[in-house]
């Protein structure tokens, strides 16, 4: 399960309110005075004052405990234990929209891996793994500009589309072969690339259902083969069939593809050393003295909570009872290990 973990800027007053790019987090010092989690995580100590952010952006580490001491004060709460409450609503809303991709959906989130992209992803990716019983991370070296480069790396493409309701007689092979023929080559032509690699998505439901499940299929599908990959489908995410009823071709979409860039995921040669200085953190309501790593770490390299690891576009906080290594891409995989 990917899920991106931006860490965007919320301030907490009576209700979540973005503080937004310009002023931005008092940190920033660009005007802005309300308190945000990225305010707060420079007081809890998981960002550095001596480390500026991607950009070159200095984090004023006197702002923010001012911003978070206002906001302490209306509250009746310390400063620290304000900090932490900051963080924790920010957790819980990043836990909230995961579970409407995963277990609203009938996944369970625990057989897979979180991978925590963003610059401030990484940040809470431990908190939100442990909320969710999730025991493997995954924080690429790019995490900061993952969504860039994974722009740079897709397949160019271009979807076309048409509502067909099919049913019953009129849901042939020949029926759905024709209509993706003519969607095929709308779809090579928008791309500009009429030879372009194509595949078919089947959007079915039972009739009379309200609502469809995608199924992918070839472009030459037999009216069996889809409703047999259509039952399928709805046996693993509803746990039923209804082996009697009629099935409904509702939408037929046809995408053309072609490959994007080819990217070369392994550290440059001659990499230097991150470096490793200790600083003092708050984390479930302790401080903790912690390894902080600086600098993109080599592979191979053993982490393990408590530790702080600042890439050159994010930062990852790795928690008491979770370690890992860095892989051959310079991928950070973390293990729960209590």
């Amino acid at each position: 399960i990917s899920a991106c973990l931006v860490g965007s800027e919320m301030c907490i007053r009576d209700r979540p309110q973005s503080a937004g790019a310009d002023p931005g987090p008092a940190c920033y010092g660009r005007g802005g005075n309300e308190p945000t989690v990225t305010d707060a995580n420079l007081v809890l100590g998981r960002l550095g004052p001596d480390a500026p952010l991607a950009g070159g952006v200095e984090l004023d580490r006197d702002a923010a405990r001012r911003a978070i001491e206002g906001l302490g004060r209306s509250l009746g709460m310390p400063p620290l234990d304000c900090a932490q409450g900051i963080v924790r609503v920010a957790v819980a809303e990043m836990v909230r929209a995961l579970r409407v991709v995963t277990v609203q959906r009938g996944v369970d989130p625990r057989d897979f891996a979180l991978l925590a992209f963003g610059g401030a992803g990484p940040l809470h990716a431990v908190a939100i793994a442990e909320e969710l019983g999730m025991t493997r991370i995954l924080c690429p070296r790019h995490s900061g500009v993952l969504a860039a480069l994974g722009l740079l790396v897709s397949d160019r493409r271009r979807d076309v589309q048409r509502s067909v309701l099919l049913g019953g007689p009129e849901l042939t092979g020949q029926a759905v072969a024709r209509v993706c023929r003519e969607l095929g080559r709308a779809a090579g032509q928008a791309l500009g690339e009429p030879e372009a690699e194509l595949a078919a998505t089947f959007e079915m439901r039972y009739r009379g259902q309200s609502f469809e499940l995608p199924v992918a299929g070839p472009l030459d599908a037999s009216a069996q083969g889809l409703r047999q990959d259509f039952e399928r489908a709805h046996s693993e995410r509803y746990g039923f069939r209804a082996s009697g009823q009629e099935v409904e071709l509702v939408t037929v979409r046809v995408t053309a593809t072609s490959p994007g860039a080819q990217v070369r995921l392994s550290p440059p040669a001659g990499q230097a050393a991150p470096q490793s200085l200790r600083r003092s953190v708050v984390i479930d309501n302790r401080q903790l003295e912690l390894t902080v790593f600086r600098g993109a770490p080599a592979p191979r390299l053993q982490i393990s909570g408590p530790a702080v690891v600042e890439l050159p576009e994010s930062t990852i906080l790795v928690a008491p009872g979770w370690s890992g290594a860095v892989d051959d891409t310079g991928t950070l995989v973390l293990d729960r290990t209590r």
